[in-house]
This record gives structure tokens, sequence and C-alpha cells, in this order.
């Protein structure tokens, strides 16, 4: 028998089967869809019969779409921000960190094995990056903008410390940005400008957690979600690592997080 974990946010359904022994079976990311379509397009992708399902859990912003249980197998429903912070931690192997969750928004979650508390969180996000690079660059996939970063320069974009430094500053490095989009200019081309939106995304999502925390002892920041996945995040988290003494982890399957965590609560 296994269990089949639901993530339902707002713009993606992540759906994990796995084993008595916790080991992955089937996973997907679905385009939003209603919860039992999403679990009956799943399960017929995989060819999962309904039956070996013993149990059914759910969690994100949708998971109460949907009363009692499903196809009359146990279901049970998990706080968001508890199936993140527990997610982050087991897939990180921690014992405590700050998770946060890049979705279509970003949220933060202060995490130890017995609490999980939501402190706060931003509006920038997935949905940010990709609709921002729509707009400006006729850009419609993150896949697309992975291709297209490498080709970019952020020296026609942002203005940098030594853009605007008459003397060195020696707690920041010459190529911080000073100003995002500051130096935006004629030359720039489409993919400077998908790099200065991707760059400015990533860099004022790692800095509010490096914010989030200032005044405590936590220095493992545990990054989860979809956008996690994209090679670029390493680039930008590296240099603030550099700079505030952090480390940001982003472990094996973080796009899948969410959905884990809450399976790993539910049990």
């Amino acid at each position: 028998m296994s269990i089949l974990g639901v993530d339902s946010g707002s713009s993606i359904v992540k759906l994990v089967v796995i084993d008595k022994k916790g080991e992955i079976l089937h996973k997907a990311m679905l385009n939003k869809t209603p919860i039992l379509q999403a679990i009956e397009t799943f399960t017929n992708n995989n060819k999962i019969n309904i039956n070996s399902i013993e149990k059914i859990v759910l969690t994100g912003v949708g998971k109460d779409e949907v009363e009692g249980n499903i196809y009359n197998i146990p279901t049970i429903r998990i706080n968001e921000f508890e199936a993140i912070g527990i997610g982050g931690l087991y897939l990180s192997n921690q014992q405590n960190g700050l998770v946060i969750s890049i979705g279509t928004g970003t949220a933060f979650v202060k995490a130890t094995q017995k609490h999980c508390e939501h402190i706060g969180g931003t509006g920038v996000g997935g949905g940010t990056l990709l609709n921002l690079c729509k707009n400006f660059g006729n850009v419609n996939s993150f896949k697309e903008i992975n291709n297209i970063i490498p080709k970019g320069s952020l020296k026609n974009v942002d203005l940098t410390v030594q853009d605007v430094a008459t003397h060195e500053i020696k707690t920041l490095p010459k190529d911080t940005t000073s100003a995002n989009f500051g130096k935006l200019n004629e030359n720039a081309s489409k993919e400077d400008i998908i790099l200065g939106i991707t760059n400015m995304v990533f860099e004022t999502i790692g800095m509010m957690a490096v914010f989030a925390t200032q005044n405590t002892n936590t220095k493992n920041i545990i990054v989860v979600g979809s956008v996690a996945t994209m090679p670029y995040i390493k680039t930008v988290f590296a240099k603030i690592e550099k700079m505030y003494n952090l480390k940001f982890i982003i472990p094996k399957e973080a796009e899948f997080a969410c959905t884990l965590g809450a399976i790993k609560v539910a049990n």
C-alpha cells in the first residue's frame, strides 16, 4: 500500500506517491486544476491503481476545496506552512533552519522538528519572474529563461558598487548590486533584460532571507519550491552566502518539499 500527497498551489498542483519505506514511486507537476481532476490525471498517466492508495494527504491553498474523504480513502489535510517547514528539514536532513518556499510568491517558515512558524513572506516569487519575463521578453517558461540567462550580461542593466563608490567598500564586493535596473540603457539586449529580471527576483528573495535570520541562531536557509531548481539561483545565493556567513541549502526534490512534508506530518 502507498500514500498519495497533493500540494494544491495557486498555479501548480504537485503530486507524489510514496511506498511504506518512504521511497518516491511516482511524482508530477500539473498546471492548476481542481484536486479531483489532478488526481485522476495523475493516476491515469502513471497507471496507478487507486485501490493501492491507503491514505491521501492534501496541503496548499486549495486543500479545502474537497470536503471529506476522496474515493472513500482516508484523507488528511495539513497546514501548508507546517508542510513546508517539515518538508524542507526532511529533504535537507537538518534539525532546524529557515525554510523559504519559492512558488508564485515566497513564504518564509522558521522550522524545527517540533514547531514550524510562518514568519512572513513576499509577493516576489516565481509568478513575478515568469510574468515580467513574458511581458518584457516574450519568454513563456522557466526552461526558456534558463536557456537565455547564460547569453545575458548585467553590465547594461544593473548599477553596482564599483559604479557608484568613490572609494573601496571592504564589506561589499565590487560587483554587488547597488540598484537593480539602475543602469539600464539602449544597448541592453533581450537576454540582458531577462537576466536582470531573474537576478532582481533572486537577490530580493535572498536578502529577505538574510534579514529573516537576523537576531536568531539560524544559519541554515533551506530553499524549496519549483523555482529553487533553476541553476542561476545558486549563483546569486553563493554571493550572499559569502557576505553574510550563511548557508543556502537546495535539497534534492526541492520542488516537492511541501507535498512530502505534508505526508511526513500526516504520518
